[in-house]
């Protein structure tokens, strides 16, 4: 079947008020096996986890570590794979070290057109390595965070995976998170959070924020123009195409979603 963002616009509609964890049951149920919960082991990815987890909805959670994470997120996916039972963490890695890339190729970071390119191989690239395993992607992009992601929609497509991309706290505010967090011990929290860093990416390009400025104002500090790494297909703006998908799938995506 062929599936293009027009032809998702119905379902979007129905799934904009469904709970996250309603969500989440919907994409287990229709991909089973073919779905996995992708996520950088920030706070909103580990309580979508969470929730998956306590359902007993045994997704695969897909982990990129690019080689120049804080050791902090590391211990955040292990800890998150010692207590979440039914879930499944994977971790892709890049193909090269950075400290080869670094030899070959110069500290691309330091530019705009270095940071692009450092993103691709070290983290958007190991995600590519695996187009054809899944269906669908499960992230936790909320409207909330503003940006390219305010629009962001219950399902997407991302055209490069062949896949679904599925976004269950889409409309979740972050007066929402926080009460959800603040009332689940059981939600793997980065600690990196509790250190001013509002969203987290590699260690060379990720730094606390000041209480006035926006949630993403530590990522990329020296480089103002950027704002995203690019893995995420809603971050890089609209693009017109469709996706393939089994035929299995056309009653779960056309009619009532939960």
């Amino acid at each position: 079947m062929r599936v293009t963002e027009a032809g998702l616009e119905a379902l979007n509609g129905r799934l904009a008020g469904a709970a996250p964890l309603d969500v989440l049951r919907f994409v287990h149920q229709t991909f089973g096996r073919r779905a996995a919960i992708l996520t950088s082991m920030q706070r909103a990815g580990t309580w979508l986890c969470r929730l998956a987890d306590q359902a007993g909805l045994d997704f695969d959670v897909v982990f990129v570590d690019t080689g120049v994470l804080h050791e902090q997120t590391r211990w955040t996916r292990d800890e998150l794979a010692r207590t979440h039972g039914n879930l499944r963490v994977i971790t892709l890695s890049p193909e090269r070290t950075f400290a080869a890339q670094t030899a070959e190729e110069g500290l691309l970071y330091l530019s705009v057109e270095g940071q692009e390119r450092c993103c691709d191989l070290r983290k958007t690239a190991p995600l590519h390595a695996i187009r054809g395993r899944y269906d669908a992607f499960v992230a936790a992009l909320r409207q909330g965070e503003g940006g390219a992601r305010s629009k962001v929609q219950p399902l997407g497509l991302d055209l490069v995976m062949g896949a679904l991309r599925v976004h269950p706290l889409a409309r979740v505010t972050n007066e929402e998170l926080d009460r959800a967090i603040a009332a689940d011990p059981g939600v793997v929290v980065n600690p990196l959070h509790a250190m001013g860093f509002r969203t987290i990416g590699c260690f060379p390009c990720t730094t606390p924020v000041l209480p006035d400025e926006s949630e993403r104002a530590g990522r990329w500090r020296h480089l103002a123009s950027v704002q995203y790494c690019g893995i995420n297909p809603v971050d890089r703006g609209a693009a017109e195409g469709a996706i393939e998908l089994d035929d299995r799938y056309a009653e779960a995506l056309a009619g009532p979603a939960v």
